[in-house]
Formats: C-alpha cells, structure tokens, sequence
C-alpha cells in the first residue's frame, strides 16, 4: 500500500531563520582580534575575514543520475535546476536567494567581497570556468545556500582530475570544509563506491564526516521490498570499504514526491516518507548546525595556532639567547683585545693575544648568522623534542595526551616549512607573545566553549 502523500508533490517550506547572528559576531570578534595578529605574526594561514560568515551553506554530492538537482529543486521549492538521466550540468552551482532571477559566473563570483567564496580564486581559470552562482527569488532560500556539483563518474579510471581541467579534489575538499553540511546522493543504479565517488570519500571527506549525510535515494523505483534490500546491503557493503568507523553511519532512505519512473510497484513508501522528512528537518536545522560548526572550527583553529606558536616562539628565544651568548663571548672579547693592546702592547704576549682576541671576537660577530642557521636546523632536526619539552607538564596532566600530539602532528609540517622560511632572524620571540598565549589558552579552554553552549 502506498500513501497519497508520496504520490502528491510537495515543496519545502521556508526555512526558518536560525543564524545565530550573535555567535557569529563572538566568532568574528575573536577570529580577527586574538587569532590574526598570530596568523599574521606565525605565519598561520586564517583565511579571509568573510570565510568567518555567510549564510548556512549544504553541499550535495553524488553520482549523476542520483537525483541531487531534483532534490535540490524540492529543497528550493522551485526548477532552479536542470534534472535527467543523462548528467546534465559539469560544473559546480551555488543556489541563494535573490529578488530578480539571475545567473552570475565563476569568476564574478570570486571577485564578489560580499561573498565567502573568495578563496576558491587559487584554484584557476579551468575551475571558475565551471562555477556559476543563482539567484532565485525563493522563500527557502532566504536562509540557506545550496551547492550543486558535477555528478561524479562511478568508473576507475574515468573522472580524473587531468579530464576535468582542474584540482576537483582539492575543491571538493574546500567546499566540504566550509559548508555546514554534506550531503552524498546514492540510488539504486550505482550504490557502490568504486571509481571518483571513493576517491572523493578518501581524499576529500575524511576530515569532515561529521558534517556527512549518507542519502540513498530514488527508493521509490524498486518495485518490491527484496529489491531494496538487495541493493541496500550492497550500498551497505561498499561504505564500509570507504568509511574508517566501526559501525556504517546513518543512511537515509528518500525520494522526491512525484519523481517516480511510474513502474508497478508493491513496496510500501511510508517509512521511507519518513526518513525524507527527517532528512529535510535535519537540512532546516543548518543554521543551528553553522553555529555549532562554526565555533567548533575556530577552537580547532585555535588549539593549532596555540600549539604552532608555542614551538615557534620556544625556538626564537632560543635562538636569542644564542645570539646574546654569542654577542656576549664576542663583547667580551673584543674588550680583553682591546685592554691588551691599549696597555700591554709592548709585550710580545700581549699583542699577540690582543690580536687573536680581536680576531676571534671579530669572527664571532661576523659568523653570528652561520652559527644560528647550525643551531635552527639541529632544532628543526629536533623538532619532536622541542614540542615534548614545551608541552611537557600539560601532557603528564592530560589523561588523553594523544589529543594535544594529534593536534601537534597536524601543525608540525607547517611550523617546519615557517622556521625554515623565516630564517633565524625573523623568529619571533618577545614575551609579548608569552602573554597573548596565556589569553590564548584562556579562550581555549572557557570563552569558546560557552559560545558552543550559547542559546540564541
């Protein structure tokens, strides 16, 4: 028995507004007040000021063919996009809403201050090339931002990188990490995972899988209960290979009201109405999602940039205080030259050790730069060392002391690749930075945390 609600179209109702403007705001304030003067000073990549905010932003991903344009055009309540079997759309496609229809493209996009997408400039022409942005004037989409994306090609071999003209791993993964949500469309036709859609979940989804939606769609085209079965344990199956939990997330079963191929069928629809409801309730809570992702993002930002600067700055004062010991053994002797040639030159000992005095003094002075690159690349070679010394009390407090050498293994590459660029005179060591840390940590560990428990 089939219920008529799944035989009658429906159209999303608006999402309700649920920004968490005041979260964003502490957000803001902190990223841009305590976290850049260290990005800037440490040479910790932070983004742009408007990657901080935007409107609650869902990704949809999947094969062609699986149904995320209509699904998209159900969410939005409107044929924003072109649907078929065939693929029909090879780029990426940012939905919003607008008053007047209209379609701008990749690179008017980027260049656009008013939107969070500026950063998706490195990844070139060819790229661009394919992003366009919409505008409908579509109650669901005062509130929300749809992406659409290229179906991806469930063959080895096809769907590379090379064929499409550019990194579209990379900007998969860029996208995947400022959205909010993601969503990954399978139906019943491919619900494997071989060929790009593995290599999408490998490459570019495995730091984001909180934020992942399984979705097996188009449930309404089997046309009895053994099928879907079937084909459910065979989606089932492949996630498993892709998917590094012990148990396969939460898939949902949907379809869109009166997209059906209109074969006979006997499986009952209901409990998948169900679970179609409850993934267009878990796409209206975004908002609350954003909020959370969000502040969550920033302390992970946080703990990184502490830990970064940290090491950072233990290896400038150590360079400054070789540079003091070594200007003052130079001073020193520049002084013991200098009372032996004034007043002991007469003698033989005295003017020869005045002069080797000066020379040595002299050399030093002028070697100070060669010996220090010695002693930064033994501390570079060292550089676990240096971490584990600096941190050494907080990892005998913590019960966990993985956590914060996760957090190290994850920044150690970058902290690598600055002190070697920096060089030994542009480490930063001032104990102004001892004090911004400590403010640092605080944030860390109180002020961030009550934003994640905020209420709105």
């Amino acid at each position: 028995m089939t219920s008529d609600a799944a035989n009658s179209p429906t159209v999303l109702s608006p999402l309700k507004s649920d920004r968490g403007e005041g979260v964003e705001r502490d957000v803001q304030k902190l990223r841009e007040d305590l976290l850049r003067p260290f990005a800037e000073k440490f040479g910790f990549p932070l983004g742009t000021k408007s990657q901080a905010t935007g409107l609650p932003t869902v990704l949809c991903l999947g094969n062609h063919s699986s149904g995320k344009s209509t699904f998209i055009n159900h969410l939005a309540g409107a044929n924003v996009q072109e649907t078929g079997v065939a693929p029909t759309d090879d780029g990426f496609t940012l939905i919003m809403y607008g008053d007047a229809v209209s379609t701008e493209d990749g690179h008017a996009v980027v260049e656009n201050p008013g939107l969070p997408f500026g950063n998706l400039q490195q990844y070139g022409k060819s790229f661009l090339d394919h992003l366009k942005l919409k505008r409908r004037p579509e109650p669901a989409l005062r509130q929300l931002c749809l992406i659409d994306s290229p179906g991806l090609i469930d063959n080895p071999g096809q769907g590379t990188d090379s064929s499409r003209g550019y990194d579209f791993k990379a900007v998969v993964r860029a996208l995947a990490d400022s959205a909010d949500l993601v969503v990954f469309f399978f139906d019943p036709d491919k619900p494997g995972t071989t060929g790009e859609s593995l290599r999408i979940f490998t490459d570019s989804l495995s730091e984001v899988m909180y934020k992942l939606l399984i979705v097996f769609n188009k449930v309404d085209e089997f046309e009895d209960v053994r099928d879907f079965a079937r084909t459910y344990g065979s989606l089932c199956w492949n996630l498993s290979r892709v998917v590094r939990t012990k148990d396969i997330p939460h898939i949902y079963c949907t379809f869109v009201p009166g997209h059906s191929s209109g074969k006979q069928r006997t499986i009952d629809l209901i409990d998948f109405e169900k679970s179609t409801r409850d993934l267009r309730q878990e796409i209206a809570a975004v908002g609350s999602r954003r909020r959370t992702n969000l502040v969550g993002s920033l302390l992970d930002t946080a703990r990184q940039i502490r830990v970064h600067a940290t090491v950072v700055r233990h290896v400038g004062v150590r360079l400054f205080w070789s540079r003091l010991i070594i200007w003052s053994i130079a001073a020193l002797l520049l002084v013991v030259a200098g009372w032996l040639l004034l007043y002991h030159r007469d003698n033989s000992y005295g003017l020869g050790g005045g002069l080797v005095a000066l020379l040595i003094g002299v050399g030093l002075i002028i070697a100070t730069h060669f010996l220090l690159r010695m002693r930064l690349r033994n501390m570079l070679s060292k550089l676990d060392a240096v971490f584990h010394d600096v941190f050494s009390k907080e990892l005998l407090q913590q019960e966990d002391h993985r956590f914060l050498e996760g957090i190290w293994e994850s920044v150690k590459p970058r902290t690598a690749k600055f002190l070697k660029a920096i060089g030994t005179s542009g480490v930063p060591y001032s104990p102004v930075w001892s004090h911004r840390l400590k403010k640092l940590r605080h944030a860390i560990e109180n002020d961030l945390p009550q934003l994640l428990r905020k209420k709105e």
